[in-house]
């Protein structure tokens, strides 16, 4: 019997299922963390974004955010990549800012009372983490079964 061959059960649907809600759940968080920003300043590749930019540049990102979690739900092949590409964006707007922006002026522009090396320490493990998502989805990229382009 070949790999091609093999029937799917409900059990196995449920299994892919489980696998990707955790992925959901993050996606949703990193999206309602990401919109709460909405009205203070957006650090992205490298520069501070203030006023309208930044609500533009939050919303965009939201709405990015929200069609890659409908492309989750719906286990969609093109959302799988997007999702690779949409964490090396991250992962790099992260190392850019940590690299280009002075850590104060981040600092300031959240509100935040950390120090330098916490924040550092913050965007190192959020570039792991991106790196590490990156990883399990492409191990678990057989669970991405749909390959219709349209999300409706």
């Amino acid at each position: 019997m070949k790999e091609t061959d093999r029937v799917v059960t409900p059990e196995d649907d449920n299994k892919r299922n489980f696998v990707l809600a955790p992925l959901t759940g993050v996606y949703l968080l990193a999206m309602l963390v990401t919109l709460s920003d909405l009205g203070g300043d957006f650090p992205f590749m490298g520069r501070l974004y203030k006023g309208d930019q930044a609500e533009h540049l939050i919303f965009t990102n939201c709405i990015v955010s929200l069609y890659l979690i409908v492309g989750i739900l719906k286990r969609q092949r093109l959302t799988l990549w997007l999702l690779i590409a949409y964490n090396f964006a991250a992962s790099a707007s992260g190392m850019a800012n940590l690299i280009m922006l002075p850590v104060q002026q981040v600092l300031t522009a959240s509100g935040a009372i950390v120090p330098d090396y916490g924040y550092r320490v913050n965007a190192f493990c959020v570039f792991v983490l991106f790196l590490l998502l990156n990883v399990f989805l492409y191990f678990h990229r057989d669970r991405f079964d749909n390959k219709s382009i349209y999300l409706w």
